[in-house]
């Protein structure tokens, strides 16, 4: 099912998150109150990672997911347009129970008018690139259930679809030469993991 990463991409030091708990599906759509709250946990919990450098989503969910942190610590969010979500139609959307195992099984399956799983590995691959050559020694990544899942898919050698159900909202993951790991936030989880989150 993976295709295999860039060597170079699977030695960078990464946190890649899923958003907290959004208040709509848009684009402009902001948080909800509890997602707003975990934001802040999320805050705390990445306090102590070494993060230097902050890449989101262009959707705002994901901005106000990383938002605290950045303020807490004086980083400038860096907006990169391929870390939006897995792009899946309304009509894809309505089957994807029955979609589902194409989908993720065979990254070159188009659902109707979506993205692929290849697709999105490698816009995804891209902005891992301009990443690492920006000379940031351990970036976040703010962005969305399908780019988590399918990054982690290909720079983590143990991380299997059984692992798609454990991606909540929000999640925040390290992976580095890969191996992965949940960084577990104080509290209880949030919302719970979905296929896609559309």
């Amino acid at each position: 099912m993976r295709d295999h990463a860039d060597p170079t991409l699977r030695e960078m030091d990464l946190v890649i998150l899923r958003h907290c708990e959004k208040s709509g599906e848009g684009l402009c759509d902001p948080l909800t109150e509890r997602g707003a709250a975990d934001a802040v946990r999320l805050a705390d919990r990445l306090e102590g990672e070494g993060i230097d450098a902050i890449f989101a989503s262009p959707y705002r969910r994901s901005q106000e997911t990383i938002e605290p942190f950045a303020k807490r610590m004086g980083l400038e969010i860096i907006v990169d347009g391929r870390l939006q979500e897995w792009q899946i139609s309304a009509s894809a959307l309505r089957e994807m129970r029955e979609l589902a195992p194409q989908v993720t099984g065979d990254r070159h399956f188009r659902a109707p008018w979506s993205e692929t799983m290849h697709e999105v590995w490698d816009r995804t691959q891209a902005a891992l690139m301009a990443i690492r050559e920006s000379g940031a020694k351990k970036p976040v990544l703010a962005c969305h259930f399908g780019v988590l899942s399918i990054a982690l898919t290909h720079l983590a050698d143990d991380f299997v679809y059984a692992n798609w159900r454990e991606i909540t909202q929000p999640t925040a993951a390290h992976v580095h030469r890969g191996v992965w790991r949940k960084l577990e936030l104080a509290g209880d989880p949030a919302a719970p993991a979905s296929l896609v989150e559309h």
